[in-house]
């Protein structure tokens, strides 16, 4: 059976995105270029798995701290334990995991604001613990640096290392791109089109048979353990951690980029990221101002274009027809009788 016209879609917007980020140390190997696309993708990574979230109605203001624990887990793991990078990156993910089960157990049998501020709190406590608690764990306000680089891989015939920007760039495009793949693939599928029921009414799901609150805990503990492996892959190619990492200002640049990109797509995330995080580049030297100019944005995005981003090429798709419609009536009316 071919696949329906919408996975059509899907699956050239994954190759789409699999040629751009595997192709673009091809293109530039500026160090300060490849930088940037690493940070992009592992934003994607989070704004994606994020998104999945927001797609059964709620927004989840403790993502960034998920990061933040499969970030610590992994480099104590590794600094105390001595593990492997290849054992304690999916520990950081299942340790993210885990966590998230009681949080999103507790949260997501409220709604609205009470779960906003559950999960917000929960994203302050464990920043504070970070921060002030178990001083010779976490580092304390100092934080913890010289973390380790990933272990060379062995494979057979081969053995990959990862001390250089661009083979830290490949490991990263080689998680996005696996991160990626379940996403999609979850999107356009029955789990799918359970969240977007989910999220226009969930009442109404539930008594069409949809077991809501599963979907919602599989949702947040799935975007969780991709915010884990985010966070392992943050700190080892980093080699810093500080509490500030995963506070409130970098989590609303998460929301920033979801949203604006669009939350009705799977590839809304990807716009979004993409285009802010290299807009805010070209705004290093207005830091200070850069939240207020994205609050600008997201009122104007919300305003225009309250699907995102990635609603513009159709709406510009629909003028031009609309206008190409008005004129061949224009010209109806002088050739008629």
């Amino acid at each position: 059976m071919p696949p329906s016209p919408a996975l059509r879609r899907a699956l050239i917007g994954y190759g789409l995105l699999a040629a751009g980020s595997l192709g673009l140390p091809l293109v530039t190997r500026d160090s300060y270029h490849v930088d940037v696309a690493t940070t992009i993708l592992m934003n994607l990574v989070l704004t994606m798995s994020l998104r999945l979230e927001i797609s059964t109605g709620q927004l989840n203001m403790a993502h960034i701290s998920f990061m933040g624990i499969g970030a610590y887990a992994s480099t104590i793991l590794m600094m105390r334990g001595g593990y492997s990078f290849w054992i304690t990156l999916w520990v950081a993910g299942v340790m993210a995991a885990v966590w998230a089960v009681p949080i999103g157990g507790l949260a997501l049998r409220v709604s609205g604001p009470y779960y906003f501020l559950i999960t917000f709190a929960f994203s302050e406590v464990v920043r504070l613990i970070f921060n002030n608690f178990f001083a010779e764990w976490f580092g304390g306000p100092s934080g913890l640096v010289q973390i380790p680089k990933p272990d060379p891989l062995h494979l057979p015939g081969v053995q990959l290392t990862f001390v250089g920007k661009v083979e830290l760039y490949y490991l990263m495009c080689a998680l996005l791109l696996l991160a990626a793949a379940v996403l999609v693939r979850l999107d356009y599928s029955r789990f799918g089109l359970a969240g977007n029921a989910i999220r226009q009414g969930d009442v109404l799901a539930e008594t069409l048979g949809v077991w809501v609150f599963r979907y919602k805990l599989t949702a947040f503990v799935l975007g969780s353990f991709m915010a884990g492996i985010a966070g392992a892959f943050f700190a080892h190619s980093h080699q810093v951690l500080h509490s500030s990492d995963f506070g409130l200002e970098p989590m609303v640049l998460l929301v920033v980029f979801t949203v604006i990109g669009g939350t009705g797509s799977v590839w809304g995330p990807v716009v979004g990221t993409v285009v802010l995080t290299i807009a805010s580049e070209f705004m290093r030297e207005f830091h200070y101002y850069e939240i207020l100019v994205y609050g600008a944005v997201l009122i104007l995005t919300m305003l225009l274009l309250p699907e995102g981003l990635i609603s513009l090429p159709g709406k510009l798709g629909r003028l031009v027809r609309r206008g190409g419609g008005g004129e061949a009536e224009a010209m109806g009316a002088g050739v008629a009788p």
